[in-house]
């Protein structure tokens, strides 16, 4: 007996689904669990190495996971079937969607792209964005003395400041995945007391040294020799030629070079920080509000740049962001509440008549009727 859905996917049977009743209770729930949610949930993040990574980033993976707990799925072994991981999203979106995640972060070390993460996101079990990111600085969060202080199942005060999150559409959905995925849990209301954690991003412009240009510098030998047979000249003019060819073929390269380095870093011409803060007891001991609270740097400390993006569909994102209003259900007449939250409802019910009803007849009943005849023929 061969299964009808095979060959189809379950996507598509949902689908199908999706504008008929389901006949049983079971089906009924599972329709309920695929429709949409009114209010979104906190969102699960995906952490996972390539097959080639430096300690740096293991590190940096390892903080960064730390900081989002308890909403992670880690995975820091090397995984060889994720080779070109840039090519390979498409396998990073299974795993996502076998692990529940809806943000996945990935580091990935190689000779031409050395020190790359990706942080990217998922709306619908399909890709949405994603951005690869270079490492330029990283300071580990066990240096900092405060780091063991601070409670990371709280959630953070995020600023992203700085003009280059305005400049182009890149740049603002990068500011938009960056605050979503540092956000941590989905909170309506938040005491004081919880706050403690702060996150800074900024964006500053790079205001490096101009890369100098290295040429070969070759001498004359026949500047010490004034006199010498043709044979030498001859050769000395030769190997002269030879140098000139060698050294227009390195002064290319070095052109090349140089204009390379200048594309990369006009793309990257805008660096990226990440600060992490904690805040001091004196703010929750104070009734007072205090305008400048006092801070300490709690880490992990690194800087990056963006090397690379796809930014999602303008109709997929509108449609991912898209707010629907929650119609409030209807209320019921005669039934009130507890404090326990439990529904008290009047039922109005009008008199019964036993003997008309139908109701459940066993062995017992039938001897009590004949008993009762007996009784009645004996009195009779």
């Amino acid at each position: 007996m061969s299964n009808e859905f095979d060959n189809t996917n379950v996507e598509e049977v949902a689908d199908r689904i999706k504008g008929e009743k389901a006949k049983t209770r079971k089906g009924n729930l599972i329709l309920k669990k695929r429709e949409g949610e009114y209010q979104e949930r906190s969102k699960n993040c995906l952490f996972i190495c390539s097959n080639k990574r430096t300690e740096i980033l293991k590190n940096l993976m390892h903080d960064v996971y730390i900081i989002q707990k308890p909403y992670t799925c880690y995975m820091p072994k090397l995984h060889p079937q994720l080779v070109n991981i840039t090519d390979k999203i498409d396998k990073l979106v299974e795993i996502c969607i076998h692990n529940a995640c809806s943000f996945f972060f990935s580091i990935f070390s190689t000779k031409k792209n050395p020190s790359r993460f990706i942080l990217g996101r998922l709306y619908n079990n399909k890709i949405l964005d994603y951005y690869t990111f270079c490492l330029l600085s990283f300071i580990p969060m066990n240096i900092f003395p405060f780091s063991k202080e601070i409670l990371f199942s709280t959630k953070p005060i995020v600023i992203i400041q700085g003009s280059y999150f305005n400049m182009n559409e890149n740049t603002k959905y990068l500011k938009n995945i960056l605050f979503d995925f540092f956000k941590h849990k989905n909170v309506d209301s938040f005491a004081k007391n919880s706050l403690q954690r702060l996150i800074v991003i900024t964006a500053y412009e790079y205001a490096g040294q101009s890369l100098s240009r290295k040429f070969v510098k070759t001498s004359d030998p026949n500047q010490e020799i004034e006199q010498n047979k043709e044979i030498e000249q001859n050769k000395e003019i030769e190997q002269n030629k030879e140098i000139e060819q060698n050294k227009e073929i390195e002064q290319n390269k070095e052109i090349k070079q140089s204009k390379e380095i200048k594309q990369k870093r006009h793309k990257s011409k805008y660096v990226m920080s990440f600060r992490q803060y904690i805040f001091k007891k004196e703010i929750y001991q104070n009734e007072t509000e205090n305008d400048n609270p006092k801070l300490e740097e709690v880490g992990p400390r690194f800087e990056f740049t963006l090397e690379s993006s796809q930014i999602p569909n303008y109709n997929l994102f509108q449609e991912a962001i898209k707010k629907h209003d929650i119609h409030p259900k209807k209320k019921e007449k005669k039934i009130k509440t507890d404090e326990l939250g439990h529904d008290i409802k009047r039922v109005y019910v009008q008199k019964q008549d036993f003997n008309k009803l139908h109701t459940k007849h066993s062995n017992f009943f039938k001897k009590s009727k004949k008993i009762g005849k007996k009784n009645k023929e004996t009195a009779q």
